[in-house]
């Protein structure tokens, strides 16, 4: 990893800067007070991961870890990946996904899921650059 960055999961102490990023990544209010409660809650099967630099997060990933009823292994799945513009092309999003990765892996999972958009280029290339393969189609459906 690039000197001055560090990867590491989440506190509530980083509540404020991660509303701040969520907003700017998915134009999404969540109120730090919010957001803190949520880290600590211990149904939650979703961890967020943050890259510091210079004693500021800069950019943020979040782990999904579910058990499941007909497999051997909890589904894993990479939930959200963003890193600020100015902070791009240093190896910050490749360290959250390792460190997604390791900590996936610690839990029991066997293999990690990612979506993204079809268009997200950036991103794909991210992914298939860390061995990830295009695979299964995804539908949704809003309730």
């Amino acid at each position: 990893m690039n000197a001055g960055i560090e990867t590491r999961v989440a506190t509530i102490e980083d509540a404020p800067a991660l509303a701040q990023l969520h907003f700017t990544f998915n134009g999404v209010r969540v109120p730090p007070d919010v957001l803190a409660r949520r880290l600590t809650d211990p149904r939650c099967v979703e961890q967020a991961l943050v890259a510091e630099s210079d004693g500021r997060i800069v950019g943020f990933a979040a782990l999904r870890v579910a058990p499941c009823v007909f497999y051997d292994h909890p589904h894993g799945e990479l939930t959200e990946l963003y890193v600020e513009e100015a902070y791009r092309q240093r190896g910050i999003g490749r360290a959250l996904v390792r460190l997604a990765e390791q900590l996936a892996k610690a839990s029991g999972v066997s293999e990690l899921f990612v979506l993204t958009g079809d268009a997200n280029i950036a991103a794909r290339q991210l992914y298939a650059a860390l061995g990830f393969e295009e695979g299964d189609i995804v539908l949704s459906k809003a309730l």
